[in-house]
């Protein structure tokens, strides 16, 4: 397995500088957040359905799971 911070074969996160660590700790938490974000709007934008036989009283809406992979995939 490759280091998180720079990619090489033989070194992991913990032989970088604690001041390294933090930098690429901040940065992978905000580009994480923003993908978060960024698909929790496209796939609230995804046509939903109820299931015959739903009540609706428990107020889920239904969406394919095909099509939350389909949005994961192209973005």
């Amino acid at each position: 397995m490759s280091c998180e911070i720079c990619g090489r074969g033989a070194c992991s996160k913990s032989f970088h500088s604690l001041e390294e660590q933090g930098d690429f700790d901040k940065i992978a938490d905000e580009v994480k957040e923003r993908m978060r974000t960024l698909l929790i709007r496209r796939i609230k934008n995804l046509a939903s359905y109820s299931i015959e036989g739903d009540d609706g009283d428990d107020g889920n809406d239904y969406i394919r799971l095909s099509d939350v992979i389909n949005e994961i995939d192209n973005y």
